[in-house]
């Protein structure tokens, strides 16, 4: 299912019944509210059980473009040493209150390159018995590449707090990474569930209360508000 699909169902059950009702909310506002509480529901699955871990919701970014920068950027190391860092920021994921839910980072050839962090990284340089493996590092929005000065791109898998911000990328080949045509990344389930909590905690309440601000019997609506609740 689309997000245009679920959009469209919404406004359709909203207009329908008895007595239905026409109102002008912005399919932009309502597309907010669809991810606003797809990430509700899932940061709430993912803290009742840790582990659980549902394929639909995964969305990937590929060709990430890398740059290089300074490694102090990112590390407590002396000035003067590189590594890689993503061009582009790297969309918010849902809140599950204890890490960002990037799932899977790999270089172009699909090799999976591990997770590090700011500790590891700091003396990772002095471990002489290890092998040193790329490892990766989110910091300020951006994944850092560490001990790999070769690759020129990644790829990135997470659970992305809104889908639709991966309209910015495109992939290898340059189509987007998303638009309101794609499959949305939940389950069936969950998109009814999606709709079930709109409908309820958003539209209705819309539909309640006079809406006639202009006085011309239009049901006319305030400007939709994207910002938040």
């Amino acid at each position: 299912m689309t997000l245009n699909q679920i959009i469209s169902d919404i406004r359709n059950i909203a207009t329908s019944g008895s007595n239905p009702v026409e109102f002008r909310i912005d399919d932009n506002q309502i597309a907010f509210w669809i991810d606003e509480v797809r990430s509700v529901l899932i940061s709430q699955a993912i803290t009742k059980r840790p582990n659980i871990l549902n394929d639909t919701w995964l969305q990937p970014i590929d060709c990430l473009a890398l740059q290089q920068v300074d490694k102090s950027e990112c590390c407590s190391v002396e000035i003067g040493c590189m590594i890689l860092k993503t061009v582009l920021e790297i969309p918010d994921t849902v809140d599950n209150n204890a890490d960002n839910l990037i799932i899977r980072v790999e270089d172009n050839m699909g090799n999976i390159i591990s997770r590090s962090n700011n500790f590891e990284s700091k003396y990772s340089q002095h471990t002489k018995y290890t092998k040193q493996k790329a490892k990766w590092i989110y910091k300020n929005n951006h994944i850092y590449i560490l001990d790999n000065d070769f690759l020129s791109s990644i790829n990135v898998v997470g659970i992305w707090e809104r889908p639709k911000d991966l309209s910015n990328f495109v992939t290898c080949d340059g189509t987007t990474c998303f638009s309101s045509n794609s499959e949305y990344p939940c389950s069936l389930k969950m998109a009814t569930t999606i709709t079930d909590m709109v409908l309820k905690t958003k539209i209705y309440p819309f539909i309640q209360l006079p809406r006639d601000i202009s006085n011309d019997s239009a049901n006319t609506f305030p400007k939709p508000n994207t910002q938040g609740l």
